[in-house]
């Protein structure tokens, strides 16, 4: 484990205390699992970011972030455990939990996280983040996220997908496979796994080196696949661009993000063409 373990100790606690990550009234076991995927999801943080000099500040965007718990342990860890500058931005919609947020961070002396009450889709930071990450971001907030970070250029984008409601409804899988999806168990994991999988290899298509690990067990959340994508320049295969349309083509689907890319331009000439005809 990357992180020590007396900075976790003392980092639950502050979630604890501060009841940031789930309401009092929720079941002790309910909290334990949500603390269990926010401390995972900092660490898988710190791994992208360790390297970097500790003389700089660290920029941070979390998208579709709610209550900001992530966010607020992601700073408490950086500003006051490892005595390092940070600066995070946590963009969501709702302008109630947004200013609500914004007093607990006052509270607390976080004076370097930001809140805003607006659609990550209309998000401009101006400046290249080290990090945009997501924790179950509904729908297609995921994909706006992922966008949101190749818009802005950031060295690292991490994801935890959560519903897939946009996503489910355009999934046809082939012949081969409907008696399998006919089971609705069988048939979310092939959402996740067919979505983030796609996902990956649009970040591919846009320089970055990625990988899908899981973020915690499957006991603390069945939403559990990390998607992360590390920008590293890397050189498009032509193998990336063949798997992707043949998914596409075998399940009739694709992620939003696809379109954003298509939108924004980020994609090669020759997934164009083949998307469009």
């Amino acid at each position: 484990m990357l992180i020590e373990r007396a900075a976790l100790i003392e980092l639950s606690t502050f979630g604890q205390n501060l009841g940031l990550l789930v309401p009092e009234k929720k079941a002790r076991q309910d909290r334990t699992a949500k603390m269990q995927q926010v401390l995972a999801y900092l660490e898988a943080i710190h791994v992208r970011t360790k390297k970097y000099s500790t003389k700089r500040e660290l920029i941070f965007i979390e998208a579709g972030a709610g209550n900001c718990y992530l966010s607020f342990l992601v700073y408490k860890f950086y500003h006051q455990i490892l005595n390092r500058p940070v600066r995070i931005h946590c963009i969501d919609t709702n302008a109630d939990l947004m200013k609500k947020n914004e007093r607990i961070a006052r509270g607390l002396g976080f004076d370097e996280m930001y809140f805003h009450a607006e659609d990550i889709a209309d998000f401009q930071l101006g400046e290249r983040p080290d990090a945009i990450y997501a924790l179950h971001a509904c729908d297609m907030a995921t994909d706006k996220a992922l966008f949101l970070g190749l818009q802005n250029d950031a060295r690292n984008v991490l994801s935890v997908s959560c519903c897939q409601h946009s996503f489910r409804k355009s999934m046809k899988p082939p012949e081969n496979a409907r008696s399998m999806a006919n089971h609705t168990i069988i048939r979310e994991k092939l959402v996740h796994m067919l979505a983030d999988s796609m996902r990956a290899l649009l970040l591919e298509m846009a320089g970055y080196n990625t990988s899908i690990i899981e973020l915690v067990s499957s006991r603390a959340t069945e939403k559990n696949l990390l998607l992360r994508g590390e920008q590293r320049r890397i050189t498009l295969q032509d193998k990336t661009i063949e798997v992707y349309l043949a998914m596409r083509r075998e399940w009739q689907c694709s992620p939003r993000l696809e379109q954003y890319m298509l939108d924004a331009e980020l994609l090669p000439v020759n997934i164009v063409h083949a998307i469009n005809s």
